[in-house]
């Protein structure tokens, strides 16, 4: 079996579109599925133990948000995106996770902050011991910690989409260190958000985003 492909799990039949759709976004936005690397539907029904078609239906639904491509013949993958989709995707972030933050902070819950500092544990405790797929992931679940407390799907779902477009390429932040300034950033957004401040918050965001930007933009000598 493909390798990438052994942390698929196998699913029951009464969920079956639900459940692939789910794991193969698990799959992309933990940096299982790398940009350049392929798979098939066979291959993908396999491991979930599943005919083709609910593999086929959730395969599209990623493929209209643009996080994978057909690769040649019927292999699919993450698509290679050139400087002008990183660029905007970056700005379309600025706005639009500057919003959820804002509206976070509006919402506040007995258990946020909590939260948020467990995952900042999480993360910088993978950073220390140079776990890049567990780094992923926390950092997925911090941020969209605060999504979720914004209370809207529609910016969520938003949000969603674009992170399965970008989050395949944050791998390689960790090969310029940047995982342990991206702690930083974010233990300012957390102190920022404990103390209602949303503009030292979203300031402390827009830093983690643009960073991020421009060291994967740096690694990626290759974009045009």
């Amino acid at each position: 079996m493909n390798s990438t492909l052994k942390a698929i799990r196998p699913v029951r039949r009464e969920t079956l579109q639900s459940a692939v759709y789910e794991q193969l976004c698990e799959l992309i936005l933990e940096g299982n599925l790398a940009p350049g690397e392929s798979i098939t539907v066979a291959s993908i029904a396999k491991a979930f133990n599943v005919s083709p078609m609910p593999v086929r239906e959730a395969i599209s639904r990623l493929m209209a948000a643009g996080a994978l491509t057909v690769v040649s013949g019927r292999s699919i993958g993450v698509p290679r995106l050139d400087k002008s989709v990183f660029t905007d995707l970056r700005n379309v972030r600025l706005e639009v996770e500057a919003t959820a933050l804002r509206w976070a902070i509006a919402n506040p819950s007995t258990t946020f902050h909590k939260l948020l500092e467990d995952k900042l544990d999480e993360m910088i405790e993978t950073e220390q011991n140079k776990e890049a797929k567990g780094f992923l992931r926390a950092n997925y679940e911090f941020h969209f910690t605060i999504y979720r407390q914004a209370n809207s799907p529609i910016l969520l779902e938003t949000i969603s989409n674009i992170w399965l477009r970008i989050n395949p390429y944050f791998h390689l932040l960790q090969q310029s260190g940047h995982y342990k300034i991206s702690n930083d950033q974010h233990r300012s957004m957390i102190e920022a958000i404990k103390k209602n401040d949303e503009v030292q918050a979203v300031e402390a965001l827009k830093d983690d985003i643009n960073s991020a930007h421009s060291t994967m933009v740096a690694q990626l000598k290759d974009l045009v």
